[in-house]
């Protein structure tokens, strides 16, 4: 069989690629042992396709790197056997570390698929006291992923954790339980303001008012849109005064704010930004009193 020109390897050389060069004819009888433990291993009737693809990558890389008529370097047999399984350098170069491996320790290349690994926020009474934690936080300042990072770091706290989680956890995994908490990270929305209008006592004073609105009513001056007179008042008994009537004055008032503008209008195509400035400016506030018989109410001309 003639030898065909060599795969390129991008992947740099590391300590696992030096120490299996560093390997002789004299460790054949100890490549060939291991071998024939993972070929009776990769016959094994209860491996999953994942475990018995690492195996069989395994012995294809040591029967063409022990083949005489070849003289495959370790390199070059891995990267052979990686590509007929539709793998890359990097596949490749876990087969020769998967390899070393099982020579320094006889461990098999195991894998994670399938497994399950259970969150200590699982743990109801932990993940309470993280939420109370937080709650805590919420009702004076603003929440941080940090914030359950620096709990799970007291000492109280490893204590009731002790078997089940690491000295510390990482921040991407304190922002992964903030989700599983219900926290989100969104904009502070404005709640609805609720005065108690529909308290008994709210209802009762309403309709005091009501009723009391519509006497004096009676004695206001009404008018229609030309300014005419449109009703007569009796006037409203009073004790050595006789009777009078009841005038209605209204307030309002409004601020208006030095850079107040329209936000949107016509502009020309040819027209170009211009600078603005930020914020609302200083402000002014005009209040006026009106009463519907006089209009508005003035101190001379003023």
């Amino acid at each position: 069989m003639k030898r065909k020109k060599s795969l390129p390897d991008t992947v740099p050389e590391d300590q696992a690629d030096a120490l299996l060069n560093a390997l002789s004819f004299q460790d054949f009888p100890e490549l060939r042992r291991a071998r024939a433990k993972l070929t009776v291993k990769s016959k094994d009737k209860l491996l999953d396709v994942f475990f018995r693809s690492r195996i069989t990558g395994m012995v294809g890389t040591l029967n063409l790197y022990l083949d005489p008529e070849l003289s495959y370097s370790w390199r070059e047999a891995s990267l052979l056997v990686s590509k007929a399984a539709g793998h890359g350098m990097n596949h490749a170069r876990n087969l020769r570390h998967w390899i070393l491996r099982f020579l320094n320790s006889g461990k098999f290349p195991l894998h994670r698929y399938g497994n399950f690994n259970s969150s200590i926020l699982q743990d109801e009474d932990i993940a309470q006291a993280i939420q109370l934690h937080l709650l805590e936080i919420g009702k004076t300042g603003y929440i941080r992923a940090q914030d359950i990072v620096d709990y799970i770091a007291k000492p109280e706290v490893q204590e009731k954790l002790a078997g089940k989680a690491r000295t510390t956890i990482h921040h991407r995994t304190a922002c992964c339980w903030l989700k599983k908490l219900n926290w989100r990270y969104t904009r502070k929305k404005n709640g609805m303001y609720v005065d108690g209008h529909e308290r008994t006592d709210v209802i009762q004073y309403r309709n005091e008012f009501i009723g009391r609105w519509k006497e004096y009513e009676k004695r206001f001056l009404k008018f229609d849109n030309d300014g005419n007179q449109t009703n007569q008042l009796v006037g409203f008994p009073v004790a050595q005064i006789g009777r009078f009537r009841i005038i209605l004055v209204t307030h309002d008032e409004s601020t208006f704010y030095a850079n107040d503008r329209r936000k949107t209008k016509w502009i020309h195509t040819s027209q170009t930004a211009v600078a603005e400035a930020k914020g609302e400016g200083q402000s002014i506030m005009t209040s006026e009193f009106c009463v519907p018989e006089w209009g508005r109410l003035c101190d001379g001309d003023e």
